[in-house]
């Protein structure tokens, strides 16, 4: 079994265009592991936060460095990987976990 301090991760992403990244949250004593994606749009960001597994999470900390400059491309690679197809948690104006 995993401690929490193996499990806290976060990274930042660095750009004026895109915004993504994982966690997770406690809900009920159990892990929801999520991701979100999001794009600016003047001072708001529209995000969207969407419920994965353990092992992508596992996947994004090992593939992603803490701190990453990222364009749209990287975005939507991220997007298309782990967001879409997945249950979603929250969206909205700067609506994150």
């Amino acid at each position: 079994m995993r401690t929490n301090k193996e499990k806290d991760y976060f990274f930042r992403t660095i750009s004026n265009q895109v915004r993504f990244g994982c966690g997770y949250r406690t809900v009920e004593g159990k892990r929801q592991f999520f991701a979100w994606h999001g794009y600016p749009d003047r001072n708001d960001d529209y995000i969207t936060t969407a419920e994965i597994s353990e092992d992508e999470f596992d996947e994004i900390n090992k593939k992603y460095r803490k701190e990453i400059v990222a364009g749209r491309e990287k975005a939507e690679a991220f997007r298309k990987k782990y967001v879409d197809g997945h249950t979603v948690i929250l969206e909205g104006l700067n609506k994150l976990l």
